[in-house]
């Protein structure tokens, strides 16, 4: 008698690759959104840090924003949403590093300001008119909601006042990466941090 040789058929060949093939498909698609979420934790975390640092640089220089215990609505380092931040340049041989804000005043939250925005490009996707639109820092008596869905954009820009109010919030926005339109609406995300000085 003659034994058949055992072996793989062309079919169950190729129903083996098409398996692997979606397998790899999957794990591609995976990384993919891993990285964008990756991404888009690094620049929320990022938002973070440029807000509180903004809060301390005000905390320091604290006759620039209050007056009488509430936040001037032309304090030097207030911009309301749709104007410019008002810098000053650093001083001759000056670095954001190197220079001297001990006498504070109005220069000094005009740097501030500059060195901050300078930090705020380097670590965030942005741009001029960006920040000119987005970016606040103006007084604020209510929290800003999150959005409620995809058609709700929940724009922390629509709780800043023109009247001094004890506390100050910090606008931050940046370009979405990671096409979240929950959180991110229209493409942009917010950070904003609300806080006494």
């Amino acid at each position: 008698m003659k034994r058949r040789k055992g072996g793989f058929s062309m079919i169950e060949v190729l129903v083996s690759l098409v398996i692997i093939c979606i397998g790899v498909l999957g794990m591609v698609a995976l990384q993919t959104r891993s990285v964008a979420l990756s991404q888009d934790s690094v620049q929320r975390s990022n938002a973070m840090v440029l807000a509180n640092e903004l809060l301390e640089l005000m905390r320091s220089n604290r006759d620039q924003v209050m007056a009488s215990d509430k936040v001037k609505i032309d304090g030097a380092y207030i911009k309301q949403p749709g104007t410019n931040f008002r810098t000053k340049a650093l001083d001759a041989g000056k670095t954001c590093l190197t220079r001297d804000r001990s006498a504070g005043g109005e220069t000094v939250a005009g740097q501030d300001l500059g060195c901050w925005l300078n930090q705020a490009k380097a670590l965030l996707p942005v741009t001029d008119a960006l920040i000119a639109s987005s970016f606040a820092v103006c007084p604020a008596s209510k929290v800003p909601l999150l959005p409620a869905g995809p058609t709700d954009p929940g724009i922390p820009l629509t709780v800043c006042e023109n009247t001094a109010r004890a506390t100050v919030m910090v606008v931050i926005a940046w370009q979405d990466v990671s096409n979240d339109q929950l959180n991110c609406p229209a493409g942009i995300c917010y950070y904003a941090l609300r806080s006494e000085l």
